[in-house]
């Protein structure tokens, strides 16, 4: 549903100050900046995504601006003025500057040229109009002066109407096979906003799909969209969405089932899990993969560490569902089973698993035995007389088990244990052990 269809007309959209909009971390750097720019007559232009967001009346998360100038040379006095950090991309033309937990991106004004479609494209400074011709979708399309008090959106391209339509409109026709990586921006502004793919630009997004566009992509750009999907207060629904309309299986041809993702999403109102661990969403979109599979895909995206383990515990745990699903399962061997797992992927496997005895056991381990541990250690063994070297280890792990079954109870019934162990290797018997 479009939330602005029966709001205002485009050019009325939102009543609010900006600065009642700019998340207060961010707050003294853009009033800093405005001050700059009116003292030294700069073209200054806040850009993108945060003037979409004043128009719809929401806080803006992220400050961006275009500097008709040098964006380096303004960021670094910016810096000076507020007593930050600056952070300087000279050959890229652009500045980040920090102060405390807030911080801004400075761009000099550009135009784009892309040699080959999917690469990264050349670029050269211009003007305001240019930079805004090259961006993704019209409603990032948008830039407000920073200076003067006319409030009126730089707007070449029509973003507030298709803002009041509800839609996502590309620029260009060739926006897609410039950049693929807008196919992910499309579902996630998509999803996020309740917007519709404009007619047009849907059959671009289809053409882009079945030309396998995405081909020409990095696996670390096509990875860094998926962690924004995961930033979305409601990461399902682009995911959903991108395995629905064939974005992801036009990526990794196995990524065809949504089922997991959808069942971890209805599971997990008022769970902190996926706040959390982001990455439980990763374990249920692969949870269906072989061995085989999951490792493609790492190989793919260029996983990380983290996401690369992410996925091979989650087909791990769908492989040992039949050994997990024992409903006489003793609770030292359900610990074995699942000790060497984060416990994180274990409790998205526990909400998408479909067989109800493993979520049952997945539950019980994380509830009552993950914890559990000996009360003796080591130390406390040798000091009883255990001999050094393997054996501590083994009778550790023998307290272990004894514990989680709830076969000791106490401290002093895990010393009546070892005096026992030890009273049976003295006389050189086969019991106890």
């Amino acid at each position: 549903m479009n939330p602005l269809s029966d709001g205002p007309p485009p050019a009325a959209f939102s009543h609010y100050p900006i600065e009642s909009l700019v998340d207060r971390d961010n707050l003294p750097l853009y009033l800093a900046l405005k001050e700059l720019a009116s003292e030294r007559d700069l073209t200054v232009y806040l850009v993108g995504g945060p003037v979409r967001d004043w128009l719809l009346g929401v806080a803006c998360r992220d400050l961006d601006f275009v500097v008709e100038g040098d964006a380096t040379a303004l960021g670094r006095t910016l810096a000076n003025r507020v007593g930050g950090r600056a952070i300087l991309h000279n050959r890229f033309g652009t500045a980040t500057v920090e102060l405390g937990a807030g911080h801004i991106d400075l761009v000099t004004a550009r135009s784009e040229a892309y040699p080959v479609p999917g690469s990264l494209p050349d670029v050269v400074p211009s003007t305001i109009n240019d930079d805004l011709a090259r961006r993704d979708f019209t409603i990032n399309a948008m830039a407000l002066p920073l200076r003067g008090g006319d409030l009126t959106p730089v707007d070449q391209a029509g973003g507030q109407e298709d803002l009041k339509l509800g839609r996502i409109r590309t620029i260009h026709p060739q926006s897609f096979s410039d950049d693929p990586t807008r196919l992910f921006r499309a579902l996630r502004y998509e999803q996020r906003l309740g917007f519709g793919l404009e007619e047009g630009t849907g059959e671009q997004f289809r053409a882009a799909v079945a030309g396998r566009y995405c081909d020409t992509v990095s696996g670390d750009r096509i990875r860094r969209e998926l962690e924004k999907f995961l930033e979305e207060i409601d990461p399902a629904k682009p995911i959903l969405r991108a395995v629905e309309t064939g974005l992801l299986p036009s990526v990794f041809p196995a990524l065809v089932q949504s089922d997991y993702v959808g069942r971890l999403a209805a599971s997990s109102i008022d769970n902190q899990l996926m706040i959390c661990y982001p990455l439980s969403w990763i374990v249920a979109l692969v949870y269906p993969l072989s061995s085989e599979e999951a490792e493609g895909l790492i190989g793919r995206l260029n996983m990380p560490g983290a996401w690369a383990r992410a996925v091979r515990e989650s087909v791990k745990l769908h492989q040992l569902e039949t050994a997990l699903s024992g409903t006489g399962m003793a609770a030292s061997e359900l610990h074995r089973f699942l000790e060497d797992f984060e416990i994180w992927t274990i409790g998205a496997v526990a909400r998408i698993t479909d067989r109800a005895v493993v979520a049952g056991n997945l539950e019980r381990y994380i509830e009552e035995y993950q914890d559990l541990s000996p009360a003796l250690n080591g130390n406390d063994l040798l000091a009883m007389g255990v001999p050094p070297g393997p054996a501590v280890g083994k009778a550790l792990a023998s307290l272990r088990d004894l514990r989680i079954d709830r076969k000791v109870l106490s401290e002093e019934e895990e010393r009546e244990w070892v005096r026992e162990l030890l009273a049976v290797e003295k006389y050189g018997t086969s019991q106890g052990t």
